[in-house]
């Protein structure tokens, strides 16, 4: 390349090299610029803004959630959780009953079926069976607690807890007692060899005995529920 040219060309580039360093740091502030933006997520404060001040004070967090919010308060809410264990567990033995034990015994024999049924009518007839079975009412106690004490619990906590103790005791515990009480003390007299006590059995007990089985399994779940609502809502005031 001749001489000239050469010369020529370097004076060229030299004359441009201010207009190409003032590019190159221009660039090189757009990328600083877009790097501190995405370590903030888009917005305008600095990393470590974003991603807390050392010197920031976050107690005020931990003071939201404190020990006793861990454990039971008061004696209502023990037994409106003890009520809402009896509940469910009642409607869990009646579950039993309509689903698999009684449809068992129906492939049985008459004969057979009355015998298995009226042991199992005497056998649990017991204190542990009655506390479980019956126990669900204590729900009373902080129901009246709470309509008396209104201003220091919530509307929903309060009709929660009565609902629950009323469904209990009108649809558990009176069917139980209005309606297969009778019929089991009914299959206790029945004479197994007649033809009469065969009938019973099969056209009565078997069919409306544990139609009002299943009716209260349900009216006591739906209790355990309502119970579990009111003990949610009970420091919610």
């Amino acid at each position: 390349m001749p001489k000239h040219l050469s010369e020529h060309n370097q004076q060229h580039l030299t004359a441009k090299s201010p207009l190409i360093s003032r590019r190159k740091r221009s660039s090189s502030n757009v990328l600083k610029k877009e790097r501190t933006t995405s370590m903030g997520y888009g917005s305008t404060a600095s990393p470590s803004e974003g991603l807390g001040s050392p010197g920031k004070d976050y107690s005020a967090l931990d003071d939201q959630t404190s020990g006793k919010d861990w454990f039971l308060e008061s004696p209502a809410e023990t037994v409106m959780l003890i009520s809402v264990i009896l509940n469910a567990m009642a409607a869990g033995i009646i579950f039993i009953f309509s689903n698999t034990i009684m449809p068992t015994l129906a492939t049985c024999d008459p004969e057979v079926g009355i015998f298995v049924m009226n042991t199992i009518n005497t056998i649990i007839v017991n204190p542990l069976f009655a506390f479980i079975f019956f126990g669900g009412l204590i729900s009373a106690y902080p129901t009246g607690v709470m309509w008396k004490r209104s201003d220091e619990f919530s509307a929903p906590a309060r009709y929660y807890a009565l609902a629950s103790t009323l469904i209990y005791f009108f649809g558990q515990f009176l069917v139980t007692l209005t309606q297969n009480v009778p019929r089991n003390d009914s299959l206790q007299a029945v004479d197994v060899q007649a033809e009469d006590g065969i009938n019973y059995w099969t056209e009565e007990y078997l069919k409306s005995w544990v139609a009002w089985n299943t009716a209260r399994g349900i009216f006591a779940l739906v209790s355990s529920i309502l119970g579990a609502m009111s003990l949610v809502l009970m420091r919610k005031s």
